[in-house]
């Protein structure tokens, strides 16, 4: 079995075995130590020098892109989202929810994000930018410096969910004004699910102020209190924490951040090669080295994704909505190797043969 699923992806063999052995109670010295240097180690890598500023929750993305909301959003403020696909389309719902004042830009299928589309909210009193920086629906990466330079312009500050761009494309909260980062443990950590990450600047944490959210589970300024000290207000997932520092010591490990980027960037490039070599189609939009989603017109992309999964026992991301039988995605973060990449078009190629062949005869 292989899993090219951009989250669960395909796990190191050592993270896997962390489970196998044997673990501290959570409320000791000894766990702090660990929580606090894999913390510490996690915001530099996201570019993030301020000291106690990156906590995590036992919940999902989605649960932290809520709670962002809860806490970082007050009555006064102004929300613009960057809304190009599912993802984006989930901070709109949340804000929706929430009751808060927001307005989007609505990008449809195959259009890449431009200046042309942040040019009528220039100095239109919005305070804040939500974005999924890689809409890992459709698999584009939105230009990062682009939407940098127009918070910059206009006084807002930038929230980016990086939740699959994160270890796979370059990310620099310092570098691109980044108010606050969401990521997760599935995806380019390499880890099981059910944890996510929140990183602030130093002005998202002075923004941060009471009346406090509706969430008492949820309330950052609780977590941060508690992250001095290396703990949680709540039981948190312990195993996973494991999990992190032995990834965080396997990337060390391989040559450090630039050496893991680089390996993710090899294999993006090789997948898409091939795969226009052998006459796949892929979308012109900018994409994440994270993903690679894969067009078909004449072929139901969902039958060729459930046949690789019953006939082969390959797992890669079918698309929800109207592209369901248009697109799938393949990811390049993950335990996954160029010979594995060469399996999978093997497979691929005969999936796509296997489909196209019971169409006719259904005809």
């Amino acid at each position: 079995m292989k899993r090219f699923t951009i989250g669960p992806v395909e796990l190191y063999q050592s993270t896997k075995e962390v489970r196998l052995h044997d673990f501290v109670h959570f409320r000791t010295d000894e766990y702090s130590e660990i929580v606090k240097n894999s913390l510490s180690k996690l915001s530099s890598m996201l570019g993030n020098k301020t000291a106690d500023s990156t906590i995590y929750l036992t919940a999902s993305g989605t649960a932290a892109m809520e709670a962002t909301i809860e806490n970082c959003v007050q009555s006064f403020d102004k929300v613009l989202v960057i809304n190009g696909g599912a993802f984006g389309h989930r901070f709109c719902e949340l804000l929706e929810y929430h009751h808060k004042n927001y307005d989007s830009i609505d990008l449809k299928w195959n259009e890449t994000l431009e200046y042309k589309h942040l040019m009528p909210y220039e100095n239109k009193g919005f305070t804040m930018l939500f974005v999924n920086l890689h809409e890992t629906h459709t698999g584009q990466l939105y230009d990062i410096k682009m939407i940098s330079d127009f918070c910059k312009r206009n006084n807002m500050m930038l929230v980016v969910d990086a939740i699959s761009t994160f270890l796979a494309d370059e990310y620099d909260m310092e570098k691109y004004g980044i108010d606050l980062t969401i990521i997760s443990s599935q995806k380019g950590l390499c880890l099981s699910p059910g944890v996510s990450f929140i990183s602030f600047s130093k002005r998202m944490l002075e923004k941060l102020s009471y009346p406090p959210p509706l969430s008492k589970y949820f309330d950052f300024i609780d977590y941060l209190n508690n992250i001095k000290r290396g703990q949680t207000p709540y039981t948190p997932a312990v195993f996973v924490m494991y999990e992190l520092q032995d990834m965080l010591k396997l990337i060390e490990q391989e040559g450090g951040l630039k050496t893991r980027l680089a390996f993710v960037k090899q294999k993006a490039q090789y997948f898409r090669k091939k795969a226009k070599e052998l006459g796949f189609y892929i979308p012109g939009y900018p994409l994440s080295n994270a993903l690679t989603p894969l067009y078909f017109e004449d072929v139901d992309a969902y039958e060729v994704i459930q046949l690789l999964k019953n006939k082969y026992r390959i797992f890669v991301n079918p698309c929800g909505g109207d592209l369901s039988k248009n697109l799938l995605r393949v990811t390049h973060i993950g335990n996954t190797t160029i010979a594995d990449i060469d399996d999978l078009f093997d497979k691929l190629v005969l999936c796509v043969k296997e489909v196209k062949e019971k169409d006719c005869d259904r005809k």
